[in-house]
């Protein structure tokens, strides 16, 4: 049943679109940081790109921002069932909660693996092109890709599919699992950025950096061009631990995921039990509005009153929104790390001068209103139709640009 269970899912992941688009889209991402001059990651100065390095921190890389993807399929095993309406069915069958979970875990888990390798792919063929300048590639050994694909993507891929996949089991909600990927995203880049900037905790970055930047960096920044075109870093010492303390950590998430998931139906709180009843004692102390006659209909002196009552309607929904509230307090901590860690830089004090906090504000906080207003144009599009509310809200005789 437990390998049933995880082929099924793998098959169904296969079958989605976002998998053929992650696929395509990363290949070609990664085919023009080969092909072409202008975009360079891990290559540069005497530094091949194909060579060992240059692969290692493009699957690096690469890795971080694939968390998005990860969660995407992870996530997903857990929200879909009740989001079709068979959840209960699903969990009322003879299935164990260790087959049920930890099966579509490793189903989900598999495709986002399977389509990582359109990154590696898209390396060697890229380097394959005629047109790439040959001074600027090297030999292609297999040993390299396995190597960065086994011993770093990999790791990082089960590292964020674990955490995430504790926090859709925690919530059961796509929207609280992709919060926490930008909160992971945010808290990661303030407490690297930290870690940077201090050269005195390179070796404690070494150890905490959960993707292994920062390892393989300590390992090779005093190799030579020509040993970081040819040797991959040994597993051992930093690289090594810190790959063991990483991957205990995702065990760690998926255990907790499969200790914290239950097949028992969510019920309602005390508090809301008792927001409802306020609720429904107000409405009974409310006499009913007696009409004698209605008022005469004006639609064209109206509409302006009803885009007004619309919008008015849509940003209350936004502002109260738990995943606005979180979303900008993700960027105050963001900005107010920036703030605080500018006062020097590399151990030089620097005065709080207009241009430079405008410069720190600028780059810490300028894209949260970019991913709300991106976030918020979905789901307000979509909203409706989610709640299976679309058929009402569509036979209502508002005209389709005031919704």
């Amino acid at each position: 049943m437990f390998g049933k269970i995880a082929a099924f899912e793998l098959r169904y992941q296969f079958r989605n679109p976002v998998f053929w688009v992650v696929v395509i889209l990363f290949f070609l991402l990664t085919y023009g940081s080969i092909t072409v001059d202008q975009i360079q990651i891990g290559s540069g100065g005497n530094i091949y790109k194909n060579s060992p390095s240059a692969i290692i921190q493009i699957h690096q890389i690469f890795s971080l921002f694939y968390m998005f993807v990860t969660t995407a399929f992870v996530a997903n095993v857990i929200v879909r069932d009740d989001e079709s309406g068979f959840g209960p069915m699903v969990r009322s069958t003879q299935v164990s909660k260790f087959n049920y979970l930890i099966g579509r875990f490793l189903g989900a888990f598999g495709a986002a693996a399977i389509s990582f390798l359109a990154i590696p792919l898209a390396i060697w063929f890229g380097s394959l092109m005629p047109w790439v300048d040959p001074e600027t590639l090297g030999p292609n050994r297999l040993h390299n890709y396995v190597y960065a694909y086994m011993v770093l993507a990999l790791p990082n891929l089960f590292l964020t599919s674990a955490i995430f996949f504790l926090v859709a089991a925690m919530t059961r909600s796509m929207m609280y699992s992709y919060l926490g990927v930008v909160a992971f995203l945010i808290a990661y880049l303030v407490v690297n950025t930290i870690l940077r900037s201090k050269p005195e905790l390179r070796d404690i970055a070494s150890y905490i950096e959960p993707f292994g930047l920062a390892a393989v960096g300590n390992v090779i920044r005093y190799w030579t061009a020509s040993e970081q075109n040819t040797l991959t870093p040994p597993i051992m010492g930093f690289i090594l631990f810190n790959r063991l303390i990483w991957v205990g950590v995702g065990l760690a998430a998926l255990f907790l995921s499969y200790a914290r998931f239950s097949f028992a139906e969510r019920g309602i709180s005390k508090r809301a039990l008792r927001k409802q009843a306020r609720n429904t004692a107000k409405l009974a102390t409310t006499a009913p509005l007696l009409v004698d006659r209605l008022p005469k209909a004006r639609p064209a002196k109206a509409i302006w009153a009803r885009l007004v009552s619309q919008c008015r309607f849509e940003m209350g929904l936004v502002f109260k929104s738990p995943a606005f509230i979180v979303l900008l307090l993700i960027g105050l901590f963001n900005s107010l790390g920036g703030l605080l860690f500018s006062g020097e830089i590399y151990g030089t004090p620097a005065r709080p001068l207009t241009f430079s906090m405008i410069q720190v504000l600028r780059g810490s906080f300028s894209l949260f209103p970019l991913i709300i207003a991106i976030y918020y144009a979905g789901e307000l599009v979509w909203r409706d139709r989610e709640r299976k509310m679309h058929e009402i809200i569509d036979a209502t005789s508002l005209p389709n640009w005031l919704i």
